[in-house]
């Protein structure tokens, strides 16, 4: 793998339900990876769980926004194109992200 690289995760031009199975099940496993971080968090030495908590209300409303958005494709009759890059970089453990 080089250091530096993007993975198309999703792409495609998808039917309103289609695009609700694939948007919500990513939003619902990063909410899920965020409260298995709590949980882990709390069962160890550092309890600060600030950042996981507030990522999960970030992903909330954002799952709320997409809500509206299929709703609004689904009653209107337009499909969705999605494009999901996914950047990832090889960081040194003494930086920070």
């Amino acid at each position: 793998m080089k250091p530096d690289q993007t993975i198309n995760l999703v792409k495609g031009t998808f039917a309103p339900a289609e695009a609700a199975d694939v948007l919500f099940s990513l939003i619902s496993d990063k909410i899920k990876f965020h409260h298995l971080q709590i949980l882990s968090l709390q069962n160890g030495v550092d309890t600060n769980t600030e950042w996981s908590e507030q990522r999960i209300a970030s992903l909330k409303k954002s799952k709320n926004s997409v809500k509206d958005l299929i709703l609004r494709a689904r009653n209107e009759g337009y499909k969705l194109q999605i494009d999901g890059d996914i950047s990832i970089k090889l960081i040194a453990i003494n930086e920070k992200a």
